[in-house]
């Protein structure tokens, strides 16, 4: 089930243009561009109503977009505005519009009633366009569920593992419990699920360490945050006596199916902005290549053995305490 009352993110926004493209968001095809006339983003359900041609073949007209099949033409709300060759419109040549609109540098849709959509709802992410700071967005497709997407996230310590010859830490081995202490503390109030996670005498993966020029162990504190319908936002902060560094990146997971989803990504960095590694070219090297070599394969490898077994029941450990009680939030806002 989808929360349908909500905004979902669908896209960068130095992504959109006249050229029309197709998302499929829970279940529903739409068609998204930017008008060649005002440069508005407008989102339209993804058919004519002429012969159902798909609109995210046709071509941006000005403020409208024209179906390439026979030429019908629909304005930003959907309605028809011309038909070749006759006068008369029928009111009935319309088609579903959706709220549209961007924030934090990425285009964000809204499924379900157009008067309950309120911009407030879009989680707080200010650090994306602050100027003291560098983001760098990207956007995946995950052939699992958004939810199983969701959750890789929120228990951070597969990073120690999948990770671990990337960015991760070098933690949690058999046998070496005690040489890496660690705390957590999970929150809720009615907007959010808040964890925060500190691992102390972290010994950083190569990767990890020359972001912030670091010899020695560190202390690792992710403060993690999940909003509905699934957005996680983490801090994460790297520190010793040689430097303090702070990431935040930010996970935004949009279901298309129910076993595929859009999964769209940002990482913002307050260090080396001017000179030095890693700059915005080796974060998008980095983090895609991790993302989509390590995560997406094993979030995909998930979701085909939970179809192979029959979605057989989780067994949780202690570091699911944050993915516990996000999912009892999910369960009380489908009920």
């Amino acid at each position: 089930m989808f929360i349908t009352n909500s905004w979902y993110c669908v896209e960068r926004a130095s992504e959109m243009s006249t050229l029309p493209f197709e998302r499929i968001v829970c279940n529903e095809p739409i068609v998204f561009f930017q008008t060649a006339k005002s440069g508005i983003l407008v989102a339209l359900e993804n058919r004519c109503p002429h012969r159902q041609a798909p609109l995210s073949m046709g071509k941006v007209v000005g403020d409208e977009i024209m179906c390439i099949y026979h030429g019908w033409t629909m304005n930003s709300a959907g309605a028809c505005t011309h038909v070749p060759h006759q006068v008369n419109v029928s009111s009935n040549a319309a088609v579903k519009s959706y709220p549209i609109i961007e924030k934090w540098g990425f285009v964000w849709v809204w499924i379900g009633e157009p008067v309950r959509a309120d911009q407030a709802l879009i989680p707080e992410m200010p650090w994306l366009v602050a100027e003291d700071r560098s983001a760098v967005l990207s956007r995946f497709y995950v052939k699992a569920n958004y939810q199983l997407m969701a959750d890789n996230l929120l228990d951070v310590s597969h990073s120690d593992f999948l990770h671990a010859s990337s960015f991760g830490s070098q933690a949690g081995k058999k046998g070496e419990t005690d040489k890496v202490r660690q705390t957590m503390e999970v929150t809720s109030d009615n907007s959010a699920v808040r964890c925060v996670r500190t691992l102390r005498d972290v010994e950083l993966s190569p990767m990890a360490a020359a972001w912030g020029g670091f010899t020695k162990q560190v202390i690792r504190t992710h403060r993690q945050k999940w909003s509905p319908p699934n957005t996680v936002n983490i801090e994460l902060i790297m520190e010793n006596d040689e430097n303090k560094i702070t990431i935040n990146h930010d996970h935004i997971m949009t279901p298309e199916t129910e076993t595929t989803c859009h999964y769209l990504f940002g990482f913002t960095r307050d260090y080396n902005l001017d000179k030095g590694y890693p700059n915005d070219a080796d974060v998008r090297r980095e983090q895609e290549g991790v993302i989509g070599s390590e995560d997406v394969p094993m979030v995909e490898a998930q979701q085909r053995n939970k179809l192979r077994f029959g979605d057989p029941v989780d067994i949780p450990g202690q570091a699911d305490k944050f993915l516990i009680a996000v999912h009892k939030r999910i369960a009380e806002q489908a009920g």
